[in-house]
């Protein structure tokens, strides 16, 4: 169960607590920069969560519709493994070669913009959560999203006659952030690399993970409707700038028993290449570039309820995601 309660930190539930540990501040760095990279190359496929409904143009003004995403993309285990290894529980290899989940949720709405002369829609799409909306003990924690896009209806299929399906291409920007914090054990860090010093003690500890991205995205989508089903399909291709990161911290920080002063701090950083103040270790990865994706997914259109079901595949992250999308929609 612990191994299980760890891996799922950042999947937004608590985490059992860490033992106190004996390692090299090498560890540290390697193991959340690990974490770090592997996060913030998967983030802007969570940023497509939310408003990627089965269909690809909502319809004109007054035509509109609100719901609710929940999913999750798959963070890759790589990039869990270190950090969970420091923890002194043994390998991850209880947990599937798919990944660990990273929840995403948001509120759509989704409506026909009115008085343009061609079919277009807008989206906006918004999520928040806080550790004051649960209650587990000693876990802090944030997440939100916001974003919105702006779709151009080129075929309409209720317009149309035969097999040709509804087509629209979009842009659309999306923000997206979120921090994990949790006690662990005070923790003991081996610093002898530098002369004349022996180990960093970390006391009130706690370890933390955050991660954050910006995404800019232009997509293609086409939709068919048969019945009560609905079918889609699309492709986008995004540009994000995006950072993940983690640490362990504390309310004080020493050396041998003395408080940490400057020169050791830039010392230690310096040597060590983590970024080391009066309140522990923390260390950052910050990723910027394109990505590209594919999704689809089938819905089921009862009247006004609508119940979509999506897939998403980005490249090069090979990053796997999943949602479903409850809507009331006319």
């Amino acid at each position: 169960m612990k191994k299980i309660l760890i891996l799922i930190t950042i999947s937004l539930l608590a985490i059992g607590t860490v033992s106190a540990q004996d390692y090299d501040l090498s560890v540290v760095e390697d193991s959340f920069e690990s974490f770090a990279d592997g996060v913030a190359n998967a983030l802007p496929a969570a940023t497509n969560m939310g408003l990627n409904w089965n269909d690809a143009y909502v319809g004109s003004f007054p035509h509109m519709g609100v719901g609710l995403t929940l999913g999750a993309v798959m963070l890759p285990i790589d990039a869990f493994e270190d950090v969970y290894d420091m923890t002194g529980e043994g390998g991850i290899d209880d947990f599937s070669d798919v990944g660990i989940p990273l929840p995403v949720y948001t509120g759509d709405f989704r409506m026909g913009i009115p008085l343009l002369p061609i079919p277009m829609d807008l989206g906006f799409k918004f999520g928040a959560l806080n550790s004051s909306m649960f209650e587990v003990e000693d876990l802090e924690m944030e997440y939100l999203m916001v974003g919105g896009d702006v779709r151009w209806a080129i075929w309409e299929d209720r317009k149309l006659k035969g097999l040709r399906p509804d087509l629209s291409i979009g842009v659309g920007y999306t923000y997206l952030k979120g921090n994990i914090t949790v006690p662990i054990d005070d923790q003991a860090v081996d610093v002898s690399d530098v002369p004349g010093l022996n180990t960093m003690n970390i006391r009130d500890t706690e370890m933390f993970f955050d991660w954050g991205s910006s995404v800019l995205d232009l997509k293609a989508q086409v939709s068919k409707q048969i019945l009560i089903l609905n079918l889609s399909a699309g492709a986008g291709v995004s540009y994000g700038w995006s950072h993940a990161g983690g640490g362990i911290t504390g309310s004080t920080v020493d050396v041998d028993g003395v408080e940490i002063t400057s020169d050791q701090i830039d010392l230690i950083s310096q040597l060590a290449g983590v970024d080391v103040d009066t309140d522990g270790v923390t260390v950052d990865s910050d990723v910027s570039g394109g990505s590209f994706r594919f999704f689809g997914g089938a819905g089921l259109n009862l009247w006004l309820l609508k119940i979509d079901l999506g897939l998403l595949y980005a490249v090069p992250s090979n990053t796997l995601g999943g949602s479903v999308n409850v809507r009331l929609q006319y």
